[in-house]
């Protein structure tokens, strides 16, 4: 899946202004706070995450999700993921 240059742009800008929160405090929860408070969400946050600790997705994915700030973002996710188990048993 290709996310598309300008969003590469993006994520890439991202990544170099979040580098200084991770080199200086190696704190997942930190890192995710000020990405949200520099209005970088969902997959690209975890893109970022990605790209900024040189990890893969379920790292990346858990770090997001675990996150304090992140709440709103784990509790959407589970409510899809209830709702597709829940019509899953339908068929």
């Amino acid at each position: 899946m290709s996310i598309g240059p300008e969003r590469s742009a993006r994520i890439a800008a991202m990544i170099e202004s979040a580098r200084p929160v991770w080199e200086a405090t190696h704190d997942a929860d930190t890192l995710q706070q000020w990405l949200k408070d520099h209005d970088c969400h969902g997959a690209d946050a975890v893109f970022v995450t990605m790209g900024l600790l040189n990890c893969g997705l379920a790292e990346a994915g858990h770090m997001f999700f675990a996150a304090p700030c992140r709440q709103g973002e784990r509790e959407f996710h589970n409510q899809v993921m209830d709702g597709l188990e829940a019509a899953s048993e339908e068929l």
